[in-house]
């Protein structure tokens, strides 16, 4: 503050003299002498050290400047807020910002009302507030003394016409309708007057401007919501270390960069490491809470009970039926766990903050973590049990009719539907495995039909897992559903895979044509990734058989895919270039016949086979590179991550520049859940590693992924690799183990194979006393 503080009368004279009125004018409005005001104003320019009017005038103007105080530490990630502010401001009179407790409404408003040339702010404080207070808290800040016969809001109207100002009216919720109905009066009064209001819920003003604040963004390098927990472990004496980066980024991400949640933390790793916090964090969110300051945003608790206290039962009902939703829904879904009408009551509730956009598109919605959490709590278990049967149901009749179509449909907004709803599958799929409900062998069915044919996601196929381990699910499931079961996890184990083939052959009625079709196909599949792809292609030919005879050409296909890659695994374990030759004819017949059946996805996954086959192989490596870029164009004209991913992995396997970063592809692979992927890049980075010890780390790295995925020819390459690198290294203890390893899983010829000439003896003898 400028010099000694003011007295109320003082304030009173000075804020008059703001608004340029007389000395006499000053002495009729607040019913003193105009010598009382004279010396007054007097006190004044001591007090203040200013030497005429105008002084006073802007002496007033950084008074009232200095009382928007805002927080010390770094504004971070509203850029584009304020410059949206500027724009709504220029062009309408009145703004409300609008977002779920703890966003940074009141945060936004001040930096945006500190920050004002033109205009001088007049903060007003509402959180208290009652409806007949509304007026006198602005009167207040104003300094303003109204005789008790006189309109206190004619005179408030006065004051805030006498110059240009942005009147901020902060935390407007309880009392909405009397703001709205003073400004509505106010206005007329003061013309020019621009008013910025925070509340959860807009006030519903006929030219009123809403904004609405989200939370911070909590993805990508940098993002806001990193930075600004960064910020405040610092200003609490914990500023994080580089490896602490990784359990940042995951607390701010868990916290759905919701600021208030993240201070919380930030208070929290006063006593707790970052690694225990962020682990609890994701059990629960007890630990965002403390001690002060006292009121609303002490805790989350406290934050959100002032929102829940403004609904009424029936949005409370089908506030928690939406909180027990497992993912992201829309108005349809709303309503199929709630009730008819709930239509409105969503809309209630999206005015009020509660709701936030799943997409950047609209028309879908979830809650933020915190809040879901916070509505749980005061839920029946009963309700929520409800609400997943009522989802599973709902997301099972949705997904049927969108796989219907999914063999012939590559469009992006088939894609965009794919996004949407593989994680709502997946979450119905967990809760009918753990309640035992007969619908989990279709969701299984449809999730794997959609993970094979959109891509995958790292949930979605551990879901699928889970089923394909679930007895109860495949003592339900027909050869078919196991057939689509196992097309989606070949990438991911084909242990599982193999007995998936096992259960379908003998469940297969031999009457039944389309069934031991199914059956046969996937016995192939299995062996055709497995250790013997040689006994794959007799259960090809009846596959590709029975699929022809009862006129299914997307089946033959898939048979024909399948042999190609039986035939590309025996050219690598046999070294016979003429079966890469007869493994690139059977891909390209399945690509004829995929276009044929007009699933264009399937024709560009071929083609990545065919040209990862040449580029390995060294086939043909002028087509491996046309066939890879054919698949990226493809993939980017559709949106397709996964067939994108497998035509860069061709063309960093020929070392092509635009092949782009392999730890960029381990990352896309990892998120897919494509275990056999991952191994590739893995094995790329082991081969290009300019030391031996780093080869080391890499090949260690695959033969875990190899193991994970039940790959046993993978893990045999891999441990190979390993006897090697160990060699270059010079480390002989490490060699002679990983030739255990090699004899374990290949037999001890093929250990003897892979000895070092040096070390054949030391590897001898100690098989021998093994």
């Amino acid at each position: 503050m400028l010099g000694p503080p003011l007295t109320p009368r003082e304030s009173a004279v000075l804020a008059a003299v703001e608004r340029r009125l007389t000395n006499p004018e000053i002495a009729s409005e607040l019913f003193i002498s105009v010598r009382t005001v004279e010396s007054h104003i007097a006190s004044l320019r001591r007090k203040l050290g200013a030497e005429s009017r105008a002084d006073l005038v802007s002496a007033a103007r950084e008074l009232r400047d200095a009382s928007v105080r805002v927080p010390a530490n770094p504004f971070r990630g509203r850029g584009r807020d304020v410059a949206e502010l500027e724009a709504a401001v220029r062009a309408g009179d009145l703004l409300t910002l609008v977002g779920p407790g703890g966003v940074g409404k009141t945060r936004l408003a001040l930096e945006f009302a500190k920050a004002q040339d033109a205009r001088t702010p007049v903060i007003v404080e509402f959180e208290h507030a009652t409806p007949g207070d509304v007026v006198n808290r602005i009167s207040r800040v104003l300094g303003l003394e109204a005789s008790p016969h006189e309109d206190l809001l004619a005179s408030v109207g006065i004051a805030l016409a006498a110059q240009p100002y942005l009147l901020v009216l902060d935390n407007a919720d309880h009392v909405g309708p009397a703001t709205r109905s003073m400004i509505a009066r106010l206005r007329p009064l003061a013309p020019g007057l621009k008013v910025l209001v925070t509340s959860q819920t807009p006030l519903g003003g006929d030219d009123e401007h809403v904004h609405l604040v989200p939370p911070l963004t909590a993805d990508g390098v940098d993002a806001p919501a990193s930075a600004l927990l960064r910020d405040r472990l610092s200003a609490h004496g914990h500023a994080p270390a580089a490896q602490d980066d990784p359990f940042v980024d995951h607390i701010a991400t868990r916290l759905d960069g919701l600021p208030l949640a993240l201070e919380l933390a930030a208070s929290a790793a006063r006593h707790l490491p970052l690694a225990e916090l962020s682990a609890r964090l994701d059990r629960d969110f007890a630990m965002l809470d403390r001690a002060t300051p006292e009121g609303r945003h002490r805790s989350l608790e406290t934050a959100f009970e002032w929102t829940w206290h403004l609904l009424d039962d029936e949005e409370r009902d089908v506030l928690q039926r939406l909180a027990a939703l497992p993912r992201t829904f829309d108005i349809d879904l709303a309503v199929a766990v709630s009730h008819e009408g709930a239509e409105r009551i969503v809309l209630r509730l999206l005015d009020r903050s509660l709701l936030v956009p799943a997409f950047g598109d609209g028309g879908r919605w979830r809650l933020l973590a915190v809040m879901r959490e916070f509505v749980l709590a005061r839920t029946d278990p009963d309700v929520v049990r409800d609400v997943l049967r009522r989802h599973a149901e709902m997301v099972t009749i949705v997904s049927e009719g969108f796989i219907a179509r999914a063999r012939t449909d590559a469009s992006k907004e088939a894609m965009g539907l794919s996004v949407m709803l593989c994680p709502e599958v997946n979450a119905a799929l967990r809760w009918s495995l753990a309640e035992r409900d007969p619908v989990a062998v279709r969701l299984s069915a449809l999730l794997a039909v959609g993970v094979e044919q959109y891509g995958s996601d790292a949930d979605s196929v551990e879901a699928l897992s889970l089923g394909a381990h679930d007895d109860w699910l495949l003592e339900r499931a027909t050869p078919s559903q196991l057939l689509v079961l196992g097309n989606a996890l070949a990438f991911f184990d084909i242990e599982v895979v193999s007995r998936l083939a096992e259960r379908a052959l003998a469940a297969a009625d031999p009457a039944d044509p389309h069934e031991l079709r199914a059956a046969h196909q996937l016995a192939g599949l299995a062996a055709a990734y497995g250790s013997d792809p040689a006994a794959a292609l007799p259960h090809l030919d009846t596959a590709e058989r029975l699929a022809i005879e009862h006129d299914d050409p997307w089946d033959a296909a898939a048979a024909r895919q399948f042999r190609g890659v039986a035939l590309r695994s025996i050219a690598v374990q046999e070294g016979r270039r003429s079966d890469v030759a007869d493994a690139v004819e059977a891909f390209e017949g399945a690509m004829r016949a995929y276009a044929r059946a007009g699933d264009e996805t399937h024709v560009n996954n071929v083609r990545f086979m065919m040209a990862l086959t040449a580029a390995e192989s060294g086939y043909d490596s002028e087509r491996a590179a046309r066939w890879a870029a054919e698949c990226v164009a493809y993939s980017e004209s559709t949106d397709n991550e996964h067939e994108l991913a497998h035509g860069r992995l061709v063309q960093a396997t020929l070392g092509l520049d635009e092949s782009g970063e392999l730890g960029e592809l381990l990352v896309s692979f990892r998120h897919l859940g494509d275990l056999r992927c991952v191994h590739r890049v893995l094995m790329l980075r082991a081969n290009r590693a300019a030391d031996p010890r780093s080869r080391v780390a890499a090949l260690r790295e695959a033969s875990a992924i190899a193991t994970a995925a039940g790959d046993r020819a993978r893990q045999i390459a891999t441990v190979e690799g390993l006897v090697r690198a160990h060699r270059d290294a010079g480390d002989d203890g490490a060699v002679l183990a990983a030739l255990d390893t090699l004899a374990d899983l290949a037999g001890r010829s093929a250990a003897v194979a892979a000895c070092p000439p040096g070390q054949l003896g030391a590897f001898l003898g100690e098989s021998a006393r093994t």
